[in-house]
């Protein structure tokens, strides 16, 4: 059996760390309608054909100081060689889940936008992670205290909101804001002591660590940790 090629929209696979294991294009378009005076369609248009891909990525080695640019342009050629088609892919989002019950994964998320010139970007530096199953704590984002506390699961988004201005309902410029880092975080207590998490440097809990004490298993924390980034240099 053959398999179709894969394309890496979201510009993440080095081919030596992270593998690209698949894409979705996400293509969408907007059809507006025409009613006469009995409220019958009589035409229609189609506009604003886009493709707002997602890929994902399998961890093949672990990562040192690896770049993710959120807001930074990849061009795709989607038509053939004589005939460039090129399109132009903001990176949104990515999420890496690490987990003591599963291999990290990594996905991420692209936006279609009108040119190659990127608007604002947002660099975070991944400083290690690790290619094994184990929860972990990236870029020191929080801390965990307790008598043997122990992280389940670490769930990261490092992620962009980005704005687009249309014409005829085709998109002609961009811009990117709100970058920021979230960590949806659970551990567990084996001892006496209650778990308790603190925020990083920079960081803020935004959702209050909340334990659970169940009739029959060991008690646990969950909370979420975030980062508000700053724009790279304009």
């Amino acid at each position: 059996m053959s398999f179709k090629a894969k394309i890496d929209f979201c510009g993440l696979a080095d081919g030596t760390h992270i593998v690209l294991k698949s894409h979705d294009e996400g293509r969408s378009s907007t059809t507006v309608t025409c009613a006469n005076d009995e409220g019958d369609t009589i035409d229609t248009t189609t506009v604003g054909h886009v493709i707002d891909p997602s890929n994902e990525y399998a961890l093949k080695a672990d990562l040192t100081n690896f770049d993710i640019v959120l807001g930074s342009v990849k061009t795709v050629n989607l038509g053939t060689t004589q005939t460039p088609e090129n399109h132009y892919f903001a990176l949104k989002s990515v999420s890496i889940n690490t987990s003591n019950s599963g291999d990290v994964t990594i996905s991420a998320q692209a936006e279609e936008v009108a040119s190659a010139t990127a608007s604002r970007t947002y660099t975070i530096t991944i400083e290690s992670l690790k290619r094994r199953q184990k929860a972990q704590i990236l870029n020191s984002l929080f801390t965990l205290s307790g008598e043997k506390v122990h992280l389940q699961s670490a769930n990261y988004s490092f992620a962009i909101d980005i704005t687009q201005t249309t014409v005829d309902g085709e998109r002609v410029t961009f811009d990117a804001y709100n970058g920021r880092i979230e960590c949806a975080l659970t551990a567990k207590q084996a001892g006496t002591a209650a778990p308790t998490v603190a925020a990083g440097t920079g960081c803020v809990i935004t959702s209050d660590a909340t334990e659970s004490r169940p009739d029959s298993d060991y008690a646990s924390v969950s909370a979420t940790v975030t980062k508000y980034l700053t724009a790279d240099s304009e």
